[in-house]
């Protein structure tokens, strides 16, 4: 369970939620843990906050684009989890800044079949939804002239703590006031419980399912299999077959087989092909992959810094081969590495839907205009062109082959046909030669007109 609140306050908006996660039992809510942040910022003027299943609202996040943030994307993404997950709510908030400059949230809850409803946040707006918000929204209005609407908001949550709504209270301040300058700036604090909070312990149920707060699994031999204290399943000591689906945030392998020697089916929404080199100015030629394009990039890497898991374990190489990710401290840190990439081949699909045709650019370009230096290939449906663009100017030197023939261009430069040892021939039905200056005729031996 989830509670937001958002506020209009001194020319910006904010948005609060609170990082605690629960499960209901027999009607009952237990208290299960805190640290999972319920609202995003992404880009410069947009935060989203997403209530209901944790599984779900994890996932949302992850299907989320980095950029080109489109309503009806959120929707279609938050439709098709839900889809997944029969009788469970699913709520998304979307805090931004429109054209106009104005602060809006946009409202999308499974309940409602995602329907977008949009509305303006202005000065001493203060709404509230989720878990507790009716009784959090009555408090906030006793306190209303007697305190900062802010803290109003923070001691509304203090109010309310229980075991659906708690842990850390997140601010987020939107400030569009100098548009279309756009700043977000996060914050935290503690919301403190006022009681004793229910927790699952372990208990077996009718219907033959458990659940246990700790537990060790051997084999008959005592090796460990599996500890739920300290998070560690031991994979090396299974074997595992039908995996249906794999879901890691890390996964290093020297060999990966299925089927033989083959991955039988392989879907990702990135991929990133990256070599071991992890000193600052080491280059890295590597593939990246996304949505509907491939780049061929050489990065110089720019920093770095040690990589965790889920849990905040630094991550190390096992040893110098760097082979295997271990939570084990070694001599061999594993980083999160920042490149500065340099482009030097993209393969994509131009246009959308039906009407998309593959297009690919060579080169990096010599940066005097977005095409210059660098050559283009692209086939749209009646013709295939082969294009480059001149240094320094982006004038083209093209050829065109299309279903009425074929035509080759030079923008402002020579066009040669050139056979050092053979003859060339130009057969037509007709032939028509055009000058706007001069036409030169220069043979060493002999003309032969026939």
């Amino acid at each position: 369970m989830s509670m937001i609140f958002y506020l209009g306050y001194d020319d910006k908006a904010y948005l609060f939620s609170d990082t605690r996660m629960s499960a209901v039992h027999n009607g009952i809510n237990y208290y299960l843990g805190d640290g999972f942040e319920k609202a995003r910022a992404f880009r410069d003027k947009t935060i989203i906050f997403c209530m209901g299943r944790l599984d779900a609202a994890r996932r949302l996040f992850e299907q989320l684009p980095c950029t080109d943030l489109d309503l009806n994307e959120i929707k279609r993404i938050a439709t098709e989890i839900f889809k997944d997950y029969n009788g469970d709510e699913l709520g998304v908030y979307v805090m931004t800044v429109d054209a106009s400059g104005q602060y809006v949230i946009h409202t999308m809850a499974s309940e409602d079949d995602f329907k977008i409803m949009t509305d303006t946040v202005k000065n001493m707006d203060m709404a509230g939804a989720g878990a507790n918000s009716e009784k959090a929204l009555d408090f906030a209005s006793t306190k209303f002239g007697k305190m900062q609407p802010i803290e109003i908001v923070k001691e509304s949550y203090r109010h309310v703590a229980d075991e659906k709504v708690g842990g850390e209270l997140i601010m987020y301040e939107i400030d569009a006031s100098s548009n279309p300058n756009i700043t977000i700036k996060r914050s935290s604090s503690t919301i403190t419980d006022s009681r004793p909070l229910r927790r699952l312990r372990a208990h077996a149920m009718m219907d033959g399912t458990a659940k246990f707060r700790k537990m060790q699994l051997t084999d008959g031999n005592s090796t460990m299999l599996m500890d739920s204290e300290t998070r560690k399943l031991y994979i090396n000591n299974w074997d595992i077959e039908g995996v249906g689906a794999l879901d890691a945030r890390f996964m290093q392998t020297g060999t990966l087989t299925v089927a033989d020697g083959y991955i039988n089916d392989l879907t990702v929404t990135r991929l990133k092909t990256l070599d071991k080199s992890d000193s600052i100015g080491d280059t890295v030629d590597y593939l990246q992959a996304q949505d509907n394009y491939l780049k061929w990039v050489t990065g110089t890497i720019t920093d770095r810094q040690q990589a965790k898991d889920a849990n905040g374990t630094l991550l190390y190489w096992s040893d110098a081969t760097k082979k295997q990710i271990t939570t084990a401290a070694t001599a061999f840190p594993f980083y999160n590495l920042t490149f500065s990439p340099v482009e030097k081949m993209s393969f994509f699909l131009e246009g959308e839907g039906l009407a998309s045709y593959p297009k690919m650019i060579l080169g990096t370009g010599d940066g005097v205009s977005p095409t210059s230096g660098k050559a283009i290939i692209e086939k749209p449906t009646t013709k295939l062109d082969i294009t480059y663009h001149r240094s320094n100017s982006g004038a083209i030197r093209q050829v065109e082959l299309a279903d009425l023939g074929i035509t080759i261009k030079a923008d402002g430069g020579k066009i040669v046909i050139e056979s050092t040892n053979d003859n060339v021939e130009i057969r037509g039905k007709n032939v028509n030669i055009t000058a706007s200056d001069t036409i030169t005729f220069d043979a060493s031996s002999k003309y032969d007109f026939k």
